[in-house]
């Protein structure tokens, strides 16, 4: 895949294509059908496919205080992507100028005047333009117009509801992390850095790894079965995400303990995988019932974890 950072970077003579446009945060199940219709009608018609969004998030620009946390780094959302064989990803810099732009301009200067789009293939809920004012009637009506076709896709879900990234970050949020493997194909997961720690859980014989990440949306707080990746190697552990009440420090952390592994991981670089949530963080009493409280985790984390097999994005974007 062919990653361009703004229209600029377009050759002159880029198109005819086939496109499609949205945030795709997360890049859930609902998204992965979307690329799917979009490759499709590419190779049917002969040309390239493209994905174009937008750098920042919209309401990130325009509505801070409204702006979703987002399910995706950038880079992350580039992998996925890529892994569901799109040939173009164009990122538009979103800017004071470009929110400014009614949709009829924006068809006209870049889906047609640069895109040289021949077919649009969009969400049954996409709005874009100045105020929202373009919806997948203006396009249909517009194309018919301007020779290109248009598909608004209709919805496509579970559980008699649409995939949708704000329900699955709902469900990240309230730490229902098992339940958002049926919205998003895979389990949800985060890369992080480990740093240095206060060598508590070490001192108790729970020894963990701290880590710092990127990430924007955590899930809630508590303790999780997860597992971890990393050198090519994937182990079983417990995560704490919180602020470690029982020492009442106000620090938020994100810790893990790999099970059956001993070794030096600072500075390592690590992917978390989230498998199901396990208990609320609680205040103990003292070191030695947050050390039972701990043991018995591992336990519940070892009986789930043994069935438990990580879905990677590889396989759940691989064309059928």
């Amino acid at each position: 895949m062919i990653i361009m950072s703004s229209l600029s970077e377009l050759p002159d003579d880029f198109g005819p294509c086939v496109l499609t446009l949205g945030n795709f945060d997360g890049v859930h199940l609902g998204h992965r059908e979307l690329f799917r219709s979009l490759i499709k009608s590419a190779r049917q018609l002969g040309c390239p496919s493209v994905v174009c969004t937008f750098n920042p998030h919209p309401l990130k620009f325009l509505a801070p205080d409204k702006a979703p946390r987002l399910l995706n780094t950038e880079d992350e959302k580039q992998r996925l992507i890529a892994a569901s064989h799109v040939d173009y990803l164009l990122n538009i810099p979103f800017t004071h100028e470009f929110a400014k732009m009614p949709p009829e301009q924006f068809v006209d200067d870049v889906l047609v005047g640069r895109l040289n789009v021949c077919k649009l293939i969009v969400g049954y809920d996409y709005a874009f333009g100045k105020d929202r004012e373009g919806d997948g009637v203006f396009l249909q009506r517009y194309g018919e117009n301007h020779n290109f076709k248009v598909e608004v896709m209709q919805p496509v879900g579970a559980d008699g509801l649409p995939y949708s990234s704000t329900r699955i970050r709902n469900l990240i949020t309230e730490g229902r992390v098992a339940e958002v493997v049926n919205l998003l194909g895979r389990q949800y997961n985060l890369e992080g850095r480990v740093v240095p720690g206060f060598q508590r859980g070490r001192k108790m014989g729970f020894p963990t790894a701290n880590l710092e990440t990127d990430k924007e949306l955590l899930p809630a707080p508590g303790v999780y079965a997860v597992k971890v990746r990393f050198d090519q190697q994937e182990y079983s552990a417990v995560a704490n995400l919180g602020n470690r009440p029982t020492f009442s420090d106000g620090l938020s952390t994100i810790e893990v303990h790999l099970l059956d592994f001993s070794g030096d991981l600072y500075g390592q670089r690590m992917r978390m995988y989230f498998v199901e949530r396990l208990r609320d963080e609680k205040k103990f009493a003292d070191l030695g019932a947050l050390s039972k409280a701990i043991a018995d985790d591992v336990l519940c984390a070892r009986q789930i974890l043994q069935e438990t097999r990580i879905i990677q994005y590889q396989e759940y974007l691989s064309l059928r």
